[in-house]
């Protein structure tokens, strides 16, 4: 069955010369389906897409599912996360022949046409990014699986089978999708050498108890003078600090706690959950949220955060206040 294939590329790759831009443990058995979800991209490369012809101009071969199939089985033995994902229908103009021999152009609808995606990038803004460099490599490499002539069709103009790629987004995420799921470099940076980072939490959701600013830290026990510390980066490797000594010590406690850090604060997650509507979410919030207690100093009712005293590596005993009202968030990608 033949089957002509429209070149267009959701290009998210690396621009090297002979070895293609590989990304580690991407998985390539024969015969499997590796389908396009929401979870991929969101910036990727459109490898190709496959249309049917109509049955009177079809002849033996491949249909365009198997070519896509073939195409992305090829791609992750490179090391290429690729994916298929079907799109709607739409019309096609092809030129045919009539009785008298003279050249028509008739309309088609095609019922289906199958996409090869490939790559999952938060981002494409550096010139050298992942998703460019592979870009490039995928416009010059010529697939095997292509050789076929009653599979490929050449573009005029296109220098190879995949010659027309380019960079596009994922077409199952609508734009606010993409942008909440685009990652900033160096909060990869900041998270990428963090235990139990937000970033490796498996839920969807997780409950902020915590947030640390990192300018100053009070001491419990210490004298006026001693009572504010503070570390470089305009305290943030302090926040770092705090943030890392309250996750490890509510998971001694049993809790699933995380922590994460960007550019102004660094803040500690609890939970992992798949739905808002988990009853483990109000557990947390129950457990965190400020109380109406007596007040040590006038013994009156007052609103109180919850608190932990811990100790540093020194001895030095600090105190630890939990945010008052907790808050959930969606646990932000980590690729």
């Amino acid at each position: 069955m033949r089957v002509r294939i429209i070149c267009m590329f959701f290009a998210a790759l690396i621009s090297v010369a002979g070895a293609s831009p590989t990304q580690a443990g991407i998985e390539a058995v024969k015969g499997k389906k590796y389908t396009l979800t929401k979870k991929h991209g969101p910036w990727m490369v459109m490898v190709a897409v496959f249309s049917e012809l109509p049955e009177e101009l079809r002849n033996e071969g491949m249909n365009s599912e198997q070519a896509a199939d073939e195409l992305v089985y090829e791609l992750r033995t490179k090391g290429i996360p690729a994916y298929t994902y079907r799109r709607d229908q739409k019309l096609e103009s092809i030129d045919t022949t009539n009785r008298l021999n003279q050249v028509e152009k008739r309309q088609y609808k095609l019922d289906t046409e199958i996409c090869v995606l490939a790559g999952n990038y938060s981002s494409i803004e550096s010139e050298d990014s992942l998703g460019k460099r592979t870009l490039e490599w995928i416009k010059d490499y010529n697939p095997s699986c292509l050789n076929n002539t009653a599979v490929y069709r050449p573009i005029p103009g296109q220098s190879g089978p995949l010659g027309g790629a380019f960079l596009s987004v994922n077409p199952m995420l609508n734009p606010e999708e993409v942008k909440r799921r685009q990652r900033d470099p160096e909060i990869i940076r900041f998270n990428s050498k963090t235990e139990f980072s937000l970033l490796d939490n498996p839920g969807k959701y997780s409950v902020v108890v915590a947030s640390f600013y990192g300018n100053s830290v009070t001491q419990v026990g210490g004298d006026s003078s001693s009572s504010k510390k503070e570390l470089g980066r305009g305290g943030l490797d302090l926040a770092e600090f705090q943030a890392w000594q309250v996750m490890k010590a509510l998971r001694e406690r049993g809790m699933d706690a995380y922590v994460f850090h960007d550019r102004k604060k660094s803040i500690v997650t609890v939970g992992e959950f798949d739905s808002s509507n988990d009853p483990g979410v109000q557990t947390v919030f129950k457990t965190f949220t400020a109380q109406w207690k007596p007040d040590p100093a006038t013994g009156q009712p007052k609103l109180l955060a919850e608190s932990l005293v811990l100790s540093t590596q020194s001895g030095e005993q600090w105190l630890c206040t939990f945010d008052p009202k907790p808050k959930m968030i969606e646990v932000p990608y980590k690729h």
